[in-house]
């Protein structure tokens, strides 16, 4: 029996022996040699920048047979830096990394055979190109501005003289964006623009209600790819906030106080450990704003402008905004093993501001000896809460690249507005006094469900598609009531109440493929997105019903040649669309304002725009240059139009042009002077024409606008930093506002502005705490002023706040590890770069 046994446990371990070794050798044939016809052997790895650990994407990766140093085949990474590269026969080879602006690195002596056919090389960290190796910290700083194929990033950390600020702040110190004293945000010369946070449209009303302190970096994409919404005619500015994800906990507090009642606070939060990352942040900001006015109307009643036919207006404002913001964010990573991750981020913003201002307006007209002397008072108060919720799911594979995410996201927006207006007045002389009341009860809520896949195809190709769904809805009821003396009664006005809802839903689908050639020095992206609007606006108090249907193509593509580590050249096109807010197109007429009414248009067509970009880019250790000459092709272009009713009265309404073309060009240079002095300049160049309805003398323009931005470190524990902005006078080209007070459109111009700000930051507490102080606009010359004109009418308006400020702050880095230094001998590891 003990003997059966023995030979059946023999046998097994024989059967079991020759099974492996049929495994490992079933493509040789009788005599031992391998049959190599169908084998394919891979390399592949992930390239990380040394500093932030993150993915660089579009890293050219070359590989070389060892024996000759002859190309075998190229690629590029994918978007979170890794790659793959297939078909390879047994051998030795060697692999070079390149990409603008970092150290190239070469990792030899790699095997592949048929016993270790997919090699993977593991982390590869990459070093920018003016940095010190043997300086490397994995947990330092990352610098202001850095370089991708389709964006430029600016990170806010570095940016002393936003801190203590808001968003609006950081935004007008980002090359080729601009931000006038309303808050206006336009890039390279056009407010047509995409704002989002963290790559989501906000529910926020105004950037201003966001601190600078929340901001990790901003990301200016000129001509976005078809993964990208094509909402913006001139791109995306994506502000991307903090969260952090080192081991173990940490965290910041910081406080700033301002001048004339401003003040702010941050607390972030951080915990990862094991399979959880769980972040919170809460922030508060308080501000209390003066802000003035000047505006000055001559009407021309008969076309010949003769004197006896003249009308005057002239209008001052000046009041006072207080606000209190408050914010709560907070949600967690989990991973649902090696490959999968789940993670939920809530956030809730609480705002409530009372605000006063007081106009006092003097028309005439020397026709009928009309005159009229009027003070209208308004006081206000608007609440209201925002919610955003998403939930995300990704999942990622054995093969490099290879990325399956899907995500769902749900917001709601509510406001309630309240004004309360008396009206002091001289109407030739006679007393007239009158009380006014509103209140605008409104929300808006969206749904959007997303997934996309991203997969490595062919020899080097990379695949990526997905589809999206957006439903949105609004509804705001505008009531209006007229005090009766008589009756001493509150009365419904419905000449100027109004209650209008809009529904929205677009599905879109895309599809994108990129690769290389020439061995790794050609990179290309293709894409295309197609989306179906479908959309309905109910002026429920007219009975004014707008159906619309749409089905849009946009297409997008790429091309990136890198022949060296210093030089590089790019050219990108795109299609992009701007689709009119929902108070743009609600058609009921405003007349609140008796001098200034106006009125939406429901019909009003969608802007789309041609865009094209060439871009050029130097890098050496102390000197980095990046020019770009663009040119954008718009057609169906909004356009405010203004235009007479009376003698006194202005409508203002909202139309499009057939066309419009702008082209320009930019340049941005970062230069190191000294080892404690660093420079960062942009200048930026466009010209606009417009064809259609337009007023004489409005219909072209050019303008100009220059930033330098200068950093000094002193002793390693101080930082100053001085910005200064110029923006020349510019053509308003597409004026987004309504009011008197908003002149644009076709038939205006907007003067010079400039301002300058100063900073300095001071690290104490071995590194823990930073003081910081900050100077905004210490010339005090932050003031809009334009001229708008029609063939019946000029005026000019002048509009400014309180923007010459000091602000005080302190901030304090809880758990602050040190960091660890990275040596050569490190980073010269090929085979440990696995974490």
């Amino acid at each position: 029996m003990n003997c059966k046994f023995l030979v059946v446990l023999l046998l097994a371990v024989s059967l079991l022996g020759l099974r492996n070794l049929a495994a490992q050798t079933k493509n040789q044939p009788a005599g031992g040699r391998y049959d190599l016809s169908s084998f394919s052997g891979s390399i592949s790895g992930q390239v990380l920048d040394s500093l932030t650990r993150e993915g660089v994407e579009f890293a050219s990766i070359a590989i070389f047979r060892q024996k000759d140093s002859s190309l075998v085949n190229g690629t590029v990474t994918d978007k979170n830096g890794s790659f793959k590269i297939d078909k390879l026969s047994p051998g030795q080879y060697y692999v070079d990394v390149k990409f603008i602006g970092y150290n190239a690195r070469r990792f030899q002596g790699i095997a592949v055979s048929p016993r270790t056919p997919e090699v993977n090389i593991g982390k590869i960290m990459i070093v920018q190109a003016y940095e010190n190796l043997s300086d490397v910290v994995i947990t330092g700083e990352k610098r202001m501005l850095q370089y991708n194929l389709d964006k430029k990033v600016i990170n806010v950390e570095k940016d002393i003289a936003s801190q203590g600020g808001t968003a609006i702040d950081v935004l007008q110190n980002v090359p080729s964006v601009n931000v006038d004293t309303e808050g206006n945000i336009s890039l390279r010369g056009s407010e047509n623009v995409n704002v989002l946070i963290d790559g989501r449209p906000s529910n926020l009303t105004s950037l201003d209600e966001l601190p600078a302190q929340m901001i990790e970096s901003v990301e200016v994409i000129t001509n976005p790819s078809a993964r990208y919404d094509p909402d913006g005619l001139s791109g995306i500015i994506n502000i991307v906030l903090k969260k952090k994800k080192d081991p173990g906990y940490n965290g910041m507090a910081s406080i700033m106080l301002g001048t004339g009642g401003q003040y702010n606070g941050t607390l972030n939060f951080n915990w990862n450990r094991n399979k959880w990352n769980i972040f919170a942040n809460y922030d508060f900001r308080v501000m209390d704003r003066n802000f003035n006015s000047i505006a000055k109307r001559t009407s021309f009643l008969d076309s010949d402008g003769s004197m006896d036919s003249l009308s005057f207006l002239a209008q001052n404002t000046s009041g006072v905004r207080n606000g209190a913001f408050h914010s709560l964010r907070g949600g967690f990573d989990y991973s649902l093993g090696p490959k999968a991750t789940l993670s939920f981020t809530g956030n809730l913003n609480i705002r409530d501001f009372d605000s006063k201002n007081l106009t006092a307006s003097n028309s005439s007209n020397s026709y009928s000896s009309y005159s009229s002397l009027e003070d209208r008072n308004n006081i206000g108060n608007s609440g209201g809460l925002g919610q955003m919720y998403s939930l995300n799911f990704k999942k990622t594979y054995d093969a490099p690249g290879k990325e399956w995410t899907a995500d769902l996201y749900f917001s709601r927006f509510g406001n309630d507005d309240k004004s309360n207006i008396s009206n002091n007045a001289f109407i030739n002389s006679v007393p007239e006094v009158s009380s006014e009341r509103s209140n605008t009860d409104s929300w808006s809520n969206t749904l959007t469900f997303q997934t996309d896949y991203v997969r490595p195809v062919g020899n080097g190709g990379r695949l990526e598609a997905g589809v999206k769904s957006t439903i949105r809805k609004s509804d705001s009821d505008y009531q209006y009531d007229i005090f009766n003396t008589g009756l001493n009664t509150w009365d419904f006005d419905s000449t100027r109440s109004n209650h209008f809802i809009y529904d929205e839903q677009i599905y879109a689908a895309y599809g994108i493929y990129s690769n290389s050639f020439g061995q790794g020095k050609f990179s290309y992206q293709l894409g295309v997105r197609v989306e179906d609007q479908i959309a309905k606006s109910d002026q429920q108090t007219t009975g004014e019903v707008a159906d619309t249907n749409r089905l849009n193509f946009f297409p997008s593509a790429h091309i990136r040649w890198e022949p060296n580590s210093s030089n590089s050249f790019q050219v990108s096109y795109s299609r992009r669309v701007n689709r009119p807010m929902t108070w743009i197109l609600n058609p009921f007429l405003n007349t609140a304002d008796k001098y200034n009414w106006s009125m939406g248009n429901p019909y009003l067509e969608p802007e789309f725009t041609t865009s094209l970009d060439f871009n050029y880019g130097l890098n050496f250790p102390s000197t980095k240059v990046s020019a770009s000459v663009y040119y954008r092709d718009t057609q169906n272009g909004f356009s405010r139009k203004l235009a007479l009713v009376d003698s006194v009265t202005t409508l203002s309404t909202f139309i499009n042009l057939s066309h419009n073309k702008s082209y320009g060009v930019e340049g941005v240079v970062t230069q190191n002077l000294t080892k404690w002095w660093r420079l960062n300049a942009s200048y930026s160049y466009f010209k606009t024409k417009l064809y259609g309805d337009i007023v004489n003398g409005a219909d072209e323009g050019t303008a100009w606008t220059a930033k330098l931005t200068s950093f000094f470190n002193i002793k390693k524990k101080i930082d100053i930093q001085v910005n200064g902005n110029y923006r020349s006078p510019i053509l308003s080209a597409s004026g987004t506002g309504n009011g008197f007070h908003s002149i644009g459109g076709a038939q205006g111009k907007t003067k010079e502005m400039y301002w300058v700000d100063l900073g300095a930051r001071i690290s104490v507490l071995n590194n823990k705490g930073t003081i910081t102080v900050r100077a905004s606009d210490i010339f005090n010359t932050q003031k809009s002023r334009s001229n708008s004109w029609d063939t019946n009418f000029t005026s000019y308006s002048e509009n400014w706040r309180n923007s010459q400020m000091l602000f005080v702050g302190f901030s304090y880095k809880i758990n602050n590890y040190k960091a660890r230094k990275v040596n050569d001998a490190e980073m010269d590891q090929t085979n440990d770069f696995m974490e």
